[in-house]
This record gives structure tokens, C-alpha cells and sequence, in this order.
């Protein structure tokens, strides 16, 4: 009853509790009393270049940032949470609770789907521009589909005759052709998109070819 009165110390507890997980994983997280847990799913290592990824490249940063904020010892975690201001620690908030994120979906998420699209909402929440964070080049994008998917997605962009032929291009070309196409016209793979608020790239007019 008292910690429920004590909005307070009650965010420092919480904030606690989630760096504990986030920035000391190998110590004990059984220092503190509140039975919250935070899982963090680390993708990286399922990336081919996860140093080109800008979202990570910031995320590190930050980690970065924070940790030269943060107490080197664990143990002195706590007290540093309350000496903090109530700003500090809701941005601490937001910094743990990043973490926990996973807006994922591979071939065995099918039993998560309210989580994905509780995902789509809260990148609506934030308004989230993925224009900002992915574009599809050769490499990032083009590369990894076939020729009949380029041409389908280059169709989609700038229309039918500008795609036809693809199919019969060198998959180099093909590539190349793809990520001119669809420079600067904001279209993004349906992987990237964020339900309810991303809007389907129009076919780019003469002018903006």
C-alpha cells in the first residue's frame, strides 16, 4: 500500500528493476523485490552487416550514453535511482523498455500475432517513419528476392512498362534496376511497414521520374 501511494520511489523501483536486466544481464536480478522481468530479443546476430543497421548503430549509442551515467556497480544502482528527477527516470523508462520490443515475425511467430499487431500500434503511437530508418538498395533489399519479385515490385512503383523485361535481366542488373526505380518514391517491402499508418507507394509521375 504504500509503494501503490508512492509514485516516486515506485518509477525508481520499476526503472531498477528493468536496468538491472538491461545493462548488468549477468548480475542477480533477484536484488530487487519487484518480480518484473524483461526479456531482450537480440537480433544481430541473425543480420549479415548489423553495424550498417542505423536503428542499431543509435541504439548502441545510447547504450553508450547511459552507461557512462549509470554506476559501475550494480549494487549502487539502486540509491542512484533515487537521487534521480522524476524526468530522468521516465526517460530511463523508455530506454529499458526499448529493449523488450520485439516487432519480429519469422515463420514460427503465428501464436504472436496480437503482439505483432499491438507492434503496429505503438509504431503508429510513435509515428514512426520507416523511410527514416530502412531504404531498399541492391544490397538491403533487392538482392535478397527474384527477378519476378523485382519486377513485381518496380511494377507496383513506377507502373507496368517501366518494369517489363526485368525478368529476363542478369540478376546484377535486375538488382540495380530496382533500387533506381524506387529511389525516392517511400515505398517500403510489406516487412517494413507499419500497419495502419504506412500508405502504399503511388506510381511516380513523369515529373518525379
Amino acid at each position: 500500500m504504500e509503494l501503490a501511494n508512492n509514485a516516486d520511489v515506485a518509477l525508481a523501483a520499476v526503472v531498477h528493476a528493468l536496468l538491472l536486466a538491461v545493462i548488468y544481464p549477468s548480475y542477480d536480478r533477484t536484488q530487487s523485490a519487484l518480480q518484473i522481468s524483461l526479456s531482450h530479443e537480440r537480433i544481430a546476430a541473425s543480420m549479415k552487416k548489423p553495424n550498417d543497421n542505423r536503428a542499431m548503430g543509435e541504439m548502441e549509442s545510447l547504450c553508450e550514453q547511459y552507461g557512462d551515467r549509470l554506476p559501475g556497480n550494480p549494487e549502487d544502482l539502486w540509491v542512484w535511482c533515487l537521487d534521480q528527477t522524476r524526468d530522468d527516470l521516465l526517460s530511463l523508462l523508455a530506454f529499458a523498455a526499448a529493449h523488450s520490443v520485439n516487432a519480429v515475425e519469422t515463420k514460427q511467430s503465428g501464436d504472436r500475432k496480437s503482439a505483432l499487431a499491438h507492434a503496429d500500434q505503438l509504431g503508429c503511437a510513435l509515428a514512426v517513419d520507416m523511410c527514416g530508418w530502412f531504404e531498399p538498395t541492391a544490397e538491403s533489399y533487392f538482392s535478397h528476392i527474384n527477378r519476378q519479385s523485382i519486377e513485381a515490385v518496380v511494377a507496383e512503383v513506377r507502373g507496368k512498362d517501366f518494369a517489363y523485361g526485368i525478368a529476363s535481366m542478369k540478376k546484377a542488373e535486375a538488382t540495380s534496376y530496382g533500387e533506381k526505380a524506387v529511389r525516392n518514391s517511400n515505398w517500403l517491402p510489406a516487412a517494413v511497414r507499419i500497419d495502419g499508418m504506412d500508405r502504399d507507394a503511388e506510381p511516380l509521375s513523369e515529373a518525379a521520374e
